[in-house]
C-alpha cells in the first residue's frame, strides 16, 4: 500500500487496518514497522493518524478513538437510560393483562373527531332519505355499543370519515 491510498481510506477503517498490521507484526517498534508498510516516515504517520482523534494507547498496543468531552455527552445523552428502561419493563410486565384490556377496549370504542362536536361549529337540521333496514341496524348499534353519544354525532363522525376518504382520492372517471 502507498501513502496516498493510506491517507485517502476512511479513518476507522485506516485504524483498523493498522491495528491489524499491528497485532499481525508483532515488532518490537510496531508503529515505525506500520509507517513502513503504508510508506510514510514515521513522525507523518503518527501525524496522519492522529487526525481524527485516534492516539495510539501504549499499553493496548492499538489506536483507539479518542472523544472530546462534547462529543461524549452527545453520544451519553443518544443511549436511553437503562435505569429508567428497567422500571418501565417492570410496569409493563406487572400491568400487561391491564394494558391488553385497554387496547381491546379501545379497539372497539368510536372516538370522535374534534371537528364532530366543535363548539364553535354552527348546527343545521337537514333530512336525509334512507334505506329502512340500514337505518334500523344503524340505531340498534348506536344505541347498544355507544348509548353515550348522540346519534348526530355519530351521523356526523361518519359524514366526516366519507369526506377525509374520498375528498384526497380522485375520481376513477
Amino acid at each position: 500500500m502507498d501513502a496516498r491510498e493510506f491517507q485517502e481510506m476512511p479513518l476507522l477503517k485506516r485504524a483498523e487496518f493498522i491495528n491489524y498490521l499491528i497485532l499481525k507484526e508483532g515488532a518490537d517498534e510496531p508503529l515505525k514497522s506500520a509507517a513502513e508498510a503504508v510508506g510514510m516516515s514515521y513522525s507523518a504517520f503518527c501525524k496522519e493518524m492522529r487526525r481524527g482523534g485516534y492516539t495510539y494507547s501504549q499499553s493496548k498496543k492499538q489506536y483507539e478513538k479518542t472523544l472530546s468531552i462534547e462529543e461524549y455527552k452527545e453520544i451519553q445523552s443518544a443511549i436511553p437510560n437503562n435505569e429508567g428502561n428497567d422500571e418501565v419493563m417492570r410496569f409493563l410486565t406487572s400491568h400487561l393483562d391491564e394494558i391488553k384490556n385497554l387496547l381491546i377496549t379501545h379497539k372497539s370504542q368510536l372516538i370522535l373527531d374534534p371537528q364532530v362536536y366543535d363548539p364553535t361549529s354552527e348546527s343545521i337540521t337537514k333530512s336525509f332519505v334512507v334505506n329502512k333496514d340500514i337505518y334500523d341496524k344503524f340505531t340498534e348499534l348506536s344505541t347498544t355499543r355507544f348509548p353515550h353519544l348522540r346519534l348526530r354525532d355519530i351521523v356526523s363522525h361518519c359524514l366526516l370519515c366519507f369526506i377525509k376518504q374520498y375528498e384526497e382520492t380522485p375520481s376513477a372517471s
